[in-house]
């Protein structure tokens, strides 16, 4: 099995499993993902924004991805924690919630991805699909309609093509990211449109 399917899976449940914390500190889990790049970072954090938790889980978890695009623009080859995020933690029963309800996804679409369109994974390519995830990432912290699910399914997706070098996935997280941009201002739009009416 390719080495990326292997740590994907591993190193999320590993987290969870060697911690008996009550509270996991973020820059734990980004240490242990050191070693892979950006790919199974964004993966987790995404996937902490596209599943159903408590809030403010979801606004939290999309600060750290803001930070780590910042970093693929700036061409970092793996994610730093800035001090200023250190001290940040998560619950391990909702961290530990979010790996079981995501592993069996994680194994099943692990399947259909393989190295294709390499040149999506280059260096100068990351750093503009780190302006997708940064654009994406942002978003999940307006207070806009459908805000959150959609763009944060684009990283997902992203997360998982960058594991795999697979630059047709990529490119269809960047077109659901962009999509669901595009759907949140529309909703916002005919949102303001809707409530000006009233006062005319």
């Amino acid at each position: 099995m390719d080495q990326y399917k292997i740590i994907t899976t591993q190193v999320i449940e590993d987290v969870v499993n060697n911690s008996s914390a009550d509270r996991i500190p973020v820059r734990d889990l980004v240490r242990a993902m050191d070693s892979v790049g950006f790919g199974l970072v964004m993966l987790i954090f995404s996937f902490g924004i596209i599943i159903p938790t408590p809030p403010p889980f979801p606004s939290i978890i999309s600060i750290p991805l803001v930070v780590f695009a910042l970093q693929m623009v700036a061409g970092y080859k793996a994610p730093k924690l800035p001090e200023k995020f250190s001290k940040l933690t998560v619950k391990r029963s909702v961290l530990a919630a979010l790996v079981n309800k995501s592993s069996p996804y994680i194994r099943k679409v692990e399947r259909i991805l393989k190295p294709r369109l390499l040149f999506m994974t280059s260096s100068v390519a990351e750093r503009i699909i780190g302006v997708f995830v940064l654009l994406f990432s942002s978003f999940v912290l307006l207070p806009i309609p459908l805000s959150n699910f959609i763009p944060g399914l684009g990283v997902l997706i992203i997360s998982f093509g960058l594991l795999s070098k697979d630059g047709l996935i990529i490119i269809l997280g960047i077109v659901v990211g962009l999509f669901g941009m595009v759907l949140s201002l529309a909703t916002l739009v005919l949102g303001v449109e809707f409530i000006t009416s009233f006062f005319q």
